[in-house]
């Protein structure tokens, strides 16, 4: 079986040679994602960590380390999307779960770890103190926009271009290209106030919810003005709007996540990625008032179902990701991000390179002045962001699209000076094509 390999019309010598390389060090990646292709879409079941000419077939992961199926090596610098807070085969997780998988996975009615977790999220967020459990960040979303619409009896939902909130089409205006949904979502510059207020003032009385990422991260990584966030809290209270935190993402930038990064006092927060340690969990928090509408003992509850809501094994494992998730941890991760962003600008500017890196606390993006697209504006393109990714892999460091990164707290001195080596070279490889 053959691949179909994307491929360039025309490609730099240099650009050429780091495709060569990747494909000289891939073959069994190759030959099995050559396989996927026969069973699924482009041998892709998330468009997310598709990259031309195909992905890295993993077989196993250890702290900070991922080996791929030719054996070869490489620090991960995205861990799933942000979803391993403290790495691979985390051993609190690991334990947690071997447990749990001895007495059962899901039942139909509660357990000690699901009751125990909810109470430490109370505890986390004490702006939400009422928990919902979901089965990703997602639905999450899903719902949190449903307990909005039901409240309000308003049926517009506000969000910010370039914010991703799953796979809710409601949601996805904005991203892949589209733009508002008349009847459904309304879509604004996210660090633009005037424009913000035009939207708000241009459809007063018809929105339930504005939904905000804190630090946009799909794509590229953009941080909040100062003051923003808290000035689109205040314009929507000010309307009878409610606010929706999703801090899927950026739960990692505070024990009490974006809320108390950035004092945020949001009606809904709604997480997911690593909240459940490496299985599928999503929550959704909020004010006791809101929150009520899903209690079944009252008359004209909103119904909320799922078969896997607070299961035993995504509680326990996540109860054991929150409990080692301390300050001292997220300082840590906080100094190795700040470290890697300086490290980069630092060889860009001697290569010569026009880059911008951005980030805040943990995470951080790189992305190419003179090619400046997304990869979720063509995830199949190959440019220079595209380029420095295979560069990253071919030095051994796995990282998001279209340059985007994270830590975790399993980072230590020496992954993190392999990261930032492999990352020089992955710059020094591409810094002919913009010479």
């Amino acid at each position: 079986m053959r691949q179909r390999r994307v491929r360039p019309m025309k490609l730099h010598p240099a650009g050429l040679e780091i495709l060569r390389a990747y494909e000289a060090q891939t073959p069994g990646s190759a030959q099995l994602m050559a396989k996927a292709c026969c069973f699924m879409p482009g041998g892709n079941t998330r468009t997310t960590t598709f990259h031309p000419p195909y992905p890295v077939v993993f077989e196993h992961g250890n702290g900070p380390w991922l080996t791929d199926v030719d054996g070869r090596k490489y620090v991960d610098l995205f861990y799933n999307g942000l979803s391993l807070i403290h790495g691979h085969v985390f051993e609190p997780v690991r334990l947690a779960a071997a447990h749990a998988l001895e007495r059962g996975t899901a039942w139909s009615g509660a357990s000690p770890e699901q009751i125990t977790f909810a109470e430490l999220l109370h505890r986390r967020i004490p702006r939400a103190p009422l928990i919902r459990f979901t089965n990703t960040g997602s639905e999450a979303a899903m719902l949190a926009v449903k307990i909005a619409r039901h409240i309000t009896g308003r049926q517009v939902i506000l969000k910010f271009t370039g914010a991703y909130h799953g796979l809710y089409p409601d949601l996805e205006a904005g991203l892949y290209g589209l733009g508002d949904k008349p009847e459904a979502t309304l879509v604004a510059p996210f660090n633009d106030l005037p424009s913000l207020e035009d939207v708000l003032d241009r459809h007063h009385g018809r929105i339930a919810a504005a939904i905000y990422e804190p630090v946009l991260y799909t794509g590229r990584v953009v941080v909040p003005d100062p003051g923003f966030l808290r000035a689109l809290e205040a314009r929507a209270q000010d309307r009878g709007i409610l606010t929706i935190l999703d801090d899927c993402l950026m739960f990692r930038l505070a024990v009490g996540g974006s809320a108390e990064k950035f004092q945020l006092s949001p009606d809904l927060t709604v997480l997911g990625k690593f909240i459940g340690g490496g299985t599928p969990v999503g929550v959704v928090a909020g004010r006791k008032d809101l929150m009520m509408v899903l209690d079944p003992t009252r008359k004209g509850c909103i119904f909320h179902g799922g078969s896997f809501n607070g299961n035993v094994l995504g509680c326990a494992a996540g109860l054991a990701t929150l409990d080692h998730l301390t300050r001292a941890a997220i300082h840590r991760m906080d100094m190795q991000a700040s470290a890697i962003r300086r490290r980069v600008l630092d060889s860009a500017g001697r290569l010569g390179l026009d880059i911008k890196v951005s980030g805040i606390g943990s995470i951080g993006g790189l992305s190419f002045g003179s090619d400046p697209i997304r990869h979720e504006d063509n995830p199949g393109r190959i440019g220079l962001s595209s380029l420095f990714h295979l560069a990253c892999l071919n030095a051994g460091v796995s990282l998001g699209p279209g340059g985007l990164f994270a830590l975790a707290t399993a980072i230590d001195d020496g992954a993190l000076d392999s990261a930032m080596a492999g990352m020089d070279s992955a710059l020094a490889a591409i810094a002919p094509i913009v010479a």
